[in-house]
Order: structure tokens, then C-alpha cells, then sequence
């Protein structure tokens, strides 16, 4: 029988051996774990040994499209990379947009997995029906850009293609995989695999379509959806309201309704014109002034240390009078994401990808430096080296610190003075780090092992859970509990992306279907009857959308996107959201399963006593913020069906889930 929605195999790449072997899939088995990571934890699940050094050619390393990735949906373009992570040694996977999505499923696949170790560097192409690997030494040792410039020019434009850059190379243990000269999967430290395994690209130039099982009713699904996206009610008023977050005299007003909980919540509406407008970086003023973001290795206050006439340097127009062109990723119709140049100065450059948030965050507001073309620069060579722009802020807020505590000194850092502000000091520091030079060596592997090298009491303020740095979003805030619950028991600790409390815009009537409403996940409270439950929910909902492929961002723009009605009409299926949500939440305890087989217990994954509040910050608006990340974890876990022990699945809930194979793996 034809599959519809998805391909209905996979590709096996023996680095090893140099065989390629094409794999079929069982429907049930999408019917079960959906694409995306859902597919991909359960088939590395299976062949994977417990116990495998994440940088031994044991691993496997897994790339995946979502399920409805060649639908037509909007917001369709995202693709995962998996495997056991070096950074933390658990599940890991990393999330990415741009153009690469369909071409794995263009290739014929739903996903390509490697195994084994090439005795030479090379890469995987395949060109149509024709599947090799090519000797890559050519491209050793070459920056992202360089890398995909030169496969694009030697095959044609319509091939895409995913790299490493000289940090996956060097196993940097943040170091991710690079698709479209900018677009990372930069979490868990994946590209490390892919260097550990000398696999520097994978170029796909497919010509397979994807079968769509009801083509007229999608079609009509994402029309009428288009027809309600691109209305604004309020534009006037959204321009205003946005606009004001970024002027420095309205930050005391900001920093006044934050602290007394009178801050009102950004509608979805208001959400739509500021990505159209100025993409993520449209929230760093606001963050800064709200204690969304993290100040000074997070011991700091936004509006104390970095008051809005410098936050307002590196938000809104001040970042956006760099941008050259505005982009989408594949089937977008935010198109959030820009191309930048800066002219003259210190740190001219031709063209680069416009910084998001999390990178002008971590180099701007964590570090109090407010000189925006600096940030641009960094974000270029993290980007070219194909490192994690998260983690490696993290990191060189840790070092910063360290240096002022004189764990580490000027000798340490060949002269470099880390004195909070000094931009030029975080260019150059941030330049070792992407060559893996002088004190860039042990700063290349993340914050938790640069701490530990360093020593002298410097672990304490590592900002990280279980080696993975916490993102620019701090859970120390009123709203901040499903946060912080979600940086220490998600399967790949520390990331902010780890839920989305969306699920009761798919429980209303249709007539009563939300459709302006603030989903940020931080404004979860969890102050209803159940509040595990409602944690439960909105993690999973995460594992639903990477399933399908889908980006986060699609969930906040003032319109409720029909992705159960898509995914139906696009596999033939007949589910409810509630059956989806079941089969998210069997991903869920899959993932979570494999740290469990690894001898992990998730219930001890805790963030720093800082991150914590522990103590307390005296001041700004997340002062005396205490909230239970404990209890939360117990609530979570719980309505999980977890033992509080061990965090190990109940047998009941395995059956629940219909998982016979975790069961036998765990219980044996």
C-alpha cells in the first residue's frame, strides 16, 4: 500500500564498511511514534547498546524531516538531528529550520542514520536515485559557509546541504550541524558525532514527492488558514504597543507592572507584527526589563546593570538598521529571520544571518555589552564554526566571572581583560573558542567541563543542567515554574523549547477555538486543579510539533493553526488531538527512557542554586521570587506515570503507552 505523509523508509549510511542500505518502516510503527524524533528515538532506541561513549563510532547519529514536512502546511520546515549526546550523556536531539527538511524527504527518506567511523573525512551524497559517500578531505578543515558554498557550486543550487564546522570537527562538545549558512541544530552538541565520525556533510539533491493523501482538503486548510494570518486587527495599535517596549523612558513603566504581576500579556496579534517586523530580536529590550533574561552570569538585574538605554541598543530597529533582506524558512509565512551587513567600523561584514534573540541575549544582556555590530561579528563566527551560540555564551559569561573571582587570570587568557562590557575582550575570547585555541580549548567543550578544569569553587556558578547550558530565559519569575521543571526533567536537560502550554487552543469547541492568546511557555502557572497534569500536556505538545515537523513559533500569531486537521488530511488518518497527544506523550517517555536505561536518574537533574533562587534576587522584578521546582517535578512526574525515586517509567504506564520494549529494557 502507498504510504501518504510519509516516505516509508530510512537510509542506514556503515561509515565503516561504506554501505548504504535502505530500511522500510512498518506503517503502525508511524502511526506510533509520528517522524521527527518520535521516529528517530525509537528506532536509535532499539539499536543503540546502552552504555556507548557518545564520541565512539557506537553512536548513532540520526537526521529526520517531520511528518508533515511536504504538505503544504505552514510552519512545516523544521528537521531534527539525535543521538546520545556528548555534551550531557543523555537522549540528545537538536531542532532547526531553513531548507533541508524537504529535501531529506526529496531524497526518498524519512530519515538518514549513521553508524560506524570513516577512516577519511567524507560526505553523503545523494543526487536523485544515485547514493554515495565522497572523499571530503577537500573540505576539512573549511567554515559552514565555505563548506555549503562549495557543494552548491559543484552540484547546482537545488541541492541542500547540512555541515559541520571546524567545532564539529574538533569534537566541541556545543558544537552543532550547520544547513543554509546559518540555520543551526545547535543543542546537545551533535556535531561532535558527526566529527567524531569524520562525516562532514550531507548533500541531497532528491527528486521524490511526497504523497498526500487528500490534497483538495489540505489545500483548502492552509488557504483559509493564510486568509486569517495575514489580517492585522490592530496594526496601529501593535506597532504602538511594540514599539513602546523598546523606548528607554517606558522601561521604568515595564519594570513597574512586571514587579507588582500587572504586566499584561502580549497578545498573539501583537506577537505577528513584531516577528514580521524585527524577528526574535524584537524582544530583548522587553526581556531585559521583564527578568526574562539573565544579567551578568545571572547574578545580575536588567534594568540595575544594563538599563534600557543600552538594552534598546541591541533590540528592535537597532538591530534591524543592519538588516540587507528578510527571509523565511521553508513554507513560513512569518519569514522572521534576516540577512545583515555592517559597514565600516570595527567589525565590518559583507553578509551574515540577522542574530536571534538567544545569541543577542547571551552576548549583549548577560555580558552587559551593548554594541551591536560586535554581536553580529560573533554570531558570524559561531555560525562559520558551527558552534552553539547558547552554550557558548554560557560559557563566556562563566569565564567572565571566573576572572573577576580570580579563578582565571590574564595569563590564562593570553592578556585578554574579561571585564563585564568589554566587547572587544568577548570578539577575541569568542574567536579562541571557535579555533579551539589557547584558553578556547577548554571553553570549547561547554561550561560544565571548563569549570571543573578551572576549579576553585568556579562550578558553582556553571549555568548549566547536567553539562547542558540553561537558554536566555530565566525561570526565577512569577510565571517561571514550568520553566525551570522543564530545564530539569525534559530528556535533553536545559532547553527552553522543552514545552508550549497550547494544548486548550485544540480542546475548545470550534466555535469557541482561541485565537488571541499568549502562549509563551513561562505564563504557565500551573495554578489549576491539576497542575501535572497540566505540565504533562504542555511538554508533550512539544513532542507533538516536532513530530510534525513543525516550528514553535506557529502557535502565538493570533491564529490557531488546524494542525490536527492537516496531519489527517495528510495521512489519511482519522485521530483526534487527544489520540495525538497520547502518541506525543509516548515519545516523551521514550526519550526519557533511554536516560533511564543509560543508569541516569532524571529526578536528581537540577539546575544551579542560582538559577533556583537560591538565594533569592533582592532586587528588579523577579526579586524574592521562590518558586517550587520541586514540587513541580513531583506534579510532572507524577502525571507522568514516573516512580519518584528512580524517575523510571511505571509498569502500568509503559503499557499504558503500549512500549513492550522499554518495559523489557528496564525491567528485565
Amino acid at each position: 500500500m502507498m504510504p501518504f505523509g510519509y516516505m516509508g523508509k530510512i537510509l542506514w549510511v556503515d561509515l565503516t564498511t561504506g554501505n548504504l542500505q535502505e530500511e522500510e518502516i512498518q506503517d503502525n510503527l508511524y502511526k506510533k511514534f509520528l517522524t521527527g524524533y518520535g521516529l528517530g528515538v525509537k528506532i536509535i532506541f532499539d539499536k543503540l547498546q546502552p552504555g556507548v561513549d557518545p564520541l565512539s563510532q557506537e553512536n548513532i547519529f540520526g537526521m529526520m524531516s517531520g511528518l508533515l514536512t511536504g504538505s503544504g502546511a505552514f510552519f512545516s520546515g523544521r528537521w531534527m538531528i539525535m543521538g546520545k549526546s556528548p555534551l550531557t550523556n543523555t537522549w540528545g536531539d537538536a531542532n532547526c529550520g531553513g531548507y533541508f527538511a524537504p529535501a531529506i524527504k526529496s531524497a526518498g527518506y524519512d530519515g538518514i542514520f549513521f553508524m560506524g567511523k570513516s577512516e577519511k573525512p567524507v560526505y553523503l551524497l545523494i543526487d536523485g536515485d544515485k547514493k554515495s559517500l565522497i572523499d571530503a578531505t577537500d573540505l576539512w578543515g573549511k567554515d559552514s559557509n565555505d563548506t555549503i558554498d562549495c557543494l552548491t557550486n559543484r552540484y547546482g543550487a537545488h541541492f541542500k546541504t547540512a555541515c559541520i564546522g571546524p567545532g564539529g570537527e574538533k569534537m566541541s562538545r556545543i558544537s552543532g550541524v550547520v544547513t543554509d549558512k546559518g540555520r543551526l541544530a545547535a543543542r546537545s552538541g551533535l556535531g561532535a558525532i558527526m566529527g567524531s565520525k569524520n562525516l562532514k556533510a550531507v548533500c541531497l539533491g532528491g527528486n521524490k514527492n511526497v504523497n498526500i493523501f487528500d490534497q483538495q482538503t489540505i489545500s483548502k486548510l492552509v488557504e483559509d488558514f493564510a486568509r486569517q494570518f495575514y489580517i492585522y486587527k490592530h496594526p496601529l495599535k501593535d506597532k504602538i504597543l511594540n514599539e513602546a517596549t523598546n523606548i528607554p523612558i517606558l522601561s521604568g513603566a515595564i519594570r513597574f507592572l512586571s514587579e507588582n504581576e500587572m504586566m499584561p500579556s502580549i497578545s498573539g496579534e501583537i506577537e505577528k507584527y513584531a516577528m514580521k517586523t524585527w524577528g526574535t530580536s524584537g524582544t530583548v529590550a522587553y526581556s531585559a526589563n521583564t527578568g526574562d533574561s539573565p544579567v551578568k552570569n545571572w547574578k545580575g538585574v536588567g534594568y540595575i546593570d544594563f538599563p534600557g538605554r543600552l538594552t534598546q541598543e541591541i533590540s528592535n530597529d537597532s538591530v534591524t538598521k543592519y538588516e540587507t533582506d528578510k527571509y523565511g524558512c521553508y513554507n513560513c509565512p512569518l519569514c522572521c529571520g534576516g540577512k545583515v551587513a555592517v559597514k565600516g567600523g570595527s567589525y565590518p561584514i559583507s553578509e551574515t544571518h540577522k542574530p536571534e534573540y538567544e545569541t543577542i541575549c547571551g552576548f549583549g544582556t548577560m555580558l552587559l555589552c551593548n554594541d551591536m555590530p560586535s554581536i553580529i561579528k560573533i554570531n558570524d563566527l559561531l555560525n562559520r564554526a558551527g558552534i552553539d551560540t547558547i552554550s557558548c555564551a554560557d560559557t563566556v559569561a562563566w569565564a567572565f566571572e571566573a576572572y573577576e573571582n580570580k579563578v582565571i587570570n590574564s595569563t590564562d587568557t593570553e592578556g585578554l581583560v574579561l571585564t563585564w562590557g568589554n566587547e572587544e575582550a568577548v570578539v577575541k575570547l569568542v574567536e579562541k573558542i571557535a579555533n579551539g585555541e589557547g584558553i578556547g580549548k577548554y571553553l570549547m567543550n561547554g561550561v560544565k567541563l571548563a569549570s571543573e578544569h578551572f576549579g576553585k569553587g568556579s562550578e558553582a556558578y556553571a549555568m548549566h543542567v547536567r553539562g547542558q547550558e540553561l537558554p536566555m530565559h530565566d525561570p526565577r519569575n512569577p510565571d517561571g515554574t514550568s520553566l525551570g521543571v522543564g530545564y530539569e526533567a525534559e530528556p535533553t536537560p536545559g532547553r527552553h523549547t522543552s514545552t508550549l502550554d497550547c494544548c486548550s487552543l485544540y480542546r475548545q469547541a470550534p466555535s469557541k477555538k482561541l485565537t488571541d492568546k499568549n502562549l509563551h511557555p513561562m505564563k504557565n502557572k500551573c495554578t489549576d486543579e491539576a497542575p501535572g497534569d497540566s505540565l504533562r500536556d504542555a511538554s508533550c505538545f512539544m513532542d507533538l510539533i516536532n513530530g510534525f515537523g513543525l516550528c514553535a513559533f506557529a502557535f502565538d500569531e493570533g491564529v490557531t493553526p488546524p494542525i490536527i486537521e492537516w496531519a489527517n488530511a495528510m495521512t489519511g488518518w482519522n485521530l483526534g488531538f487527544e489520540e495525538y497527544l497520547h502518541i506525543a506523550r509516548r515519545i516523551k517517555t521514550l526519550r526519557h527512557s533511554f536516560n533511564i536505561r543509560e543508569g541516569l536518574n532524571p529526578m536528581e537533574f537540577k539546575m544551579p542554586d542560582r538559577a533556583r533562587g537560591i538565594p533569592p534576587l533582592e532586587r528588579g522584578p523577579n526579586a524574592m521570587i521562590k518558586n517550587d521546582f520541586d514540587k513541580g517535578k513531583i506534579n510532572y512526574f507524577n502525571a507522568m506515570g514516573y516512580d519518584l525515586n528512580t524517575g523510571k517509567p511505571l509498569v502500568e504506564t509503559l503499557d499504558m503507552l503500549d512500549l513492550p520494549e522499554v518495559k523489557e529494557a528496564l525491567y528485565k
